[in-house]
C-alpha cells in the first residue's frame, strides 16, 4: 500500500498515453478495457478514505509558494473518475465523428492535453498548480473550440471564452496573493489548517473575506454564471464531442474549486451568500431562456448554465456534499444529451405529427401537489431524525426537491405509482447525499453557522425565485397568451431577461 502513490502519475498522464499509443494501435481508442482506468482511480481514492488521508506524490518543491505534485483523496477521485469516464466516451465518439476531418490528429492531441490538465487540476495539492492546470485547460480548450477555424461563430465564441477565462485568472491570482500574504503558503493543507484557528480568523477577517470573494468570482467565470455566462450559448458551432466534454466536465471546474476551498469559504459566509444569490438568479434566468430555445444544443447550453447555477446555490447554502452528487449526475446526463442531440431532432419531428396528450389542470394544481409532497417529505425527515429547523439551507433544498417531485404527480393520473416513484427518488437522493457526506468527512466542513438578516433575506429570495419558476413552468401556455407573457418570451428568446 505504501507504493500505491507511485501509480498516480499514470492516471494523470492516462489521456496522453492513450493518444500516443493510438498512433501505433488505432483501435485502442475504442477499447472497452480503457474503462478499467477510472475504476482503478476510484479504487485508489477509496484507499485514501480508508487510510484517513490523501495519497500524495511530491515531484518537485521549489519553496513554500510553489511545488509540483499529485494529491488524490475521495473528492478528487470521485470527480476524476467521472472526468476520465466521460473523456473515454468522448474520445470514442470523436473517432467516428471526425473520421473524415483532415486535422483529426491535431484534435485528438488537444483533446488528450485538455483531459490531462483537467485531471492535474483535480489532483493539485496547492493553489499554484491548480492555477497552472486551470490555465492549461483553458488554453487547450480554446484550441478545441477553434477546431473549425473557418466558422466565424465558433471563433467569436472561443475568443469570448478566452477573455472571460483571463478575467477568472485575475480573480484566482488575486486570491492567491492575499492568501500567501496572510498564510505564507499556498498549499491547500496549510491554508485549511490556518483558517481552522479562530484567532487567525479574527486577525485576518477582512482579507479572508476578500480572498473568498475572489475565489467565488473566479469560479463563476469558469462555470458560466451571470454575468460571465454569455460565451457558453455561443459555442454551438464547435464539434459536438467538445460540447459534451465542456458541458459535462470542464464547466464543473468552478464548482470543484468552490468545494475544494469550502473549509476557507465556510469561514467567510459573505462569499457563500454571494454564491447563493448569483446561483439562484442564474438558475431562474437560464431556465426561462431554455424554455424558449428552438435549437437543441442551445437549449442544452442554457440548461447547463441553469444546472451550474443550482449547483452554486447548493454550495452557497452549505450543502457541499449534495453539490458533489449534482456535479457527477449532471456530468453524465449532459454528456449523453450532447452526444445524442442529433436524434432529438428526429424525435421532435415525430412529436410534431404525434403530439402528446396534455392533461388539463388548474392554476392552483401545482401548488397543491407541491405542498402535499413537501408535507410528506418534512414529516418523513422528522420521523427519521433529520432536523432542518435550525438550517435554512436544508429547508430550501427540501422545498426545491418537493417542487421537482410534484411534477411527477402533475404529469400522470396514476397517483399511487407516482407516490412510489417519488419516494424511491427521494430515498436515493438522501442516501447518495448522506453517503457522499460520509465519504467527504474531513474534506468539506461538517456544518456552517449562518447568521444575519441579509443572509436570511438572500435565502428567502432564492426560495421565492424557485417558487416563481415553478409557477411559470406549470402555466407556460396560459402565460404565453398574455401580453406580458409574449414580452417575456421575446426577451427570453434573445437571452435578454437579465
Amino acid at each position: 500500500m505504501d507504493y500505491l502513490h507511485l501509480t498516480l502519475p499514470l492516471f494523470l498522464a492516462f489521456p496522453i498515453i492513450i493518444n500516443c499509443l493510438a498512433s501505433f494501435y488505432p483501435k485502442i481508442r475504442v477499447s472497452l478495457a480503457l474503462f478499467l482506468a477510472p475504476l482503478a482511480l476510484l479504487g485508489l481514492s477509496l484507499v485514501s478514505f480508508i487510510q484517513g488521508g490523501p495519497l500524495t506524490l511530491e515531484v518537485a518543491k521549489v519553496n513554500a509558494l510553489f511545488s509540483l505534485g499529485i494529491s488524490l483523496d475521495i473528492l478528487s477521485g470521485l470527480i476524476g473518475a467521472t472526468v476520465m469516464t466521460i473523456g473515454i466516451i468522448v474520445v470514442r465518439f470523436s473517432v467516428r465523428y471526425l473520421e473524415d476531418d483532415p486535422d483529426q490528429e491535431g484534435f485528438s492531441k488537444n483533446l488528450s492535453l485538455t483531459l490531462f490538465f483537467v485531471l492535474s487540476m483535480l489532483m493539485s495539492p496547492n493553489l499554484v498548480q491548480f492555477f497552472l492546470s486551470w490555465f492549461g485547460t483553458s488554453y487547450f480548450l480554446h484550441n478545441l473550440l477553434t477546431h473549425f477555424s473557418k466558422r466565424e461563430g465558433a471563433l467569436k465564441a472561443a475568443h469570448q471564452k478566452f477573455w472571460v477565462s483571463r478575467l477568472g485568472d485575475v480573480f484566482i491570482l488575486s486570491a492567491g496573493v492575499i492568501l500567501f500574504l496572510i498564510v505564507g503558503s499556498l498549499d491547500f493543507d496549510s491554508i485549511f489548517q490556518a483558517v481552522g484557528n479562530s484567532e487567525f480568523i479574527q486577525e485576518n477577517r477582512f482579507l479572508i473575506n476578500l480572498a473568498s470573494i475572489f475565489i467565488v468570482l473566479g469560479a463563476m467565470t469558469k462555470s458560466a454564471q451571470f454575468p460571465f455566462h454569455f460565451w457558453l450559448p455561443n459555442t454551438m458551432e464547435t464539434p459536438t464531442p467538445v460540447s459534451a466534454l465542456m458541458h459535462a466536465g470542464i464547466i464543473n471546474a468552478g464548482g470543484y474549486l468552490v468545494i475544494r476551498m469550502s473549509p476557507l469559504l465556510s469561514k467567510a459566509t459573505v462569499s457563500l451568500s454571494l454564491l447563493a444569490i448569483i446561483g439562484g438568479l442564474t438558475t431562474f434566468w437560464a431556465t426561462l431562456v431554455m424554455f424558449t430555445q428552438p435549437n437543441v444544443k442551445k437549449s442544452l447550453a442554457y440548461s447547463t448554465i441553469s444546472q451550474m447555477g443550482f449547483m452554486m446555490l447548493q454550495c452557497g447554502l452549505g450543502a457541499f456534499s449534495i453539490a458533489v452528487v449534482h456535479i457527477i449526475g449532471h456530468s453524465f446526463y449532459k454528456a449523453y444529451s450532447f452526444l445524442s442531440s442529433a436524434s432529438a431532432t428526429d424525435i421532435g419531428k415525430l412529436n410534431r405529427y404525434f403530439p402528446k396528450e396534455k392533461m388539463a389542470q388548474s392554476v392552483w394544481s401545482p401548488f397543491f401537489y407541491a405542498l402535499l409532497t413537501m408535507a410528506i417529505f418534512m414529516s418523513s425527515l422528522k420521523l427519521i431524525g433529520f432536523g432542518i429547523q435550525a438550517d435554512p439551507g436544508k429547508f430550501i433544498l427540501v422545498m426545491i426537491l418537493s417542487l421537482a417531485i410534484s411534477q411527477i404527480f402533475l404529469n400522470t393520473n396514476e397517483k399511487f405509482r407516482s407516490l412510489s416513484l417519488s419516494l424511491t427518488i427521494v430515498s436515493l437522493y438522501f442516501l447518495l447525499s448522506a453517503g457522499t457526506e460520509l465519504l467527504l468527512k474531513g474534506i468539506i466542513p461538517e456544518s456552517i453557522q449562518f447568521s444575519g438578516a441579509l443572509t436570511y433575506s438572500i435565502f428567502f429570495l432564492c426560495a421565492f425565485l424557485f417558487l416563481t419558476l415553478y409557477l411559470i413552468q406549470n402555466n407556460l401556455e396560459k402565460i404565453s397568451n398574455t401580453e406580458i407573457g409574449r414580452r417575456i418570451y421575446a426577451k427570453s428568446l434573445k437571452g435578454e431577461i437579465l
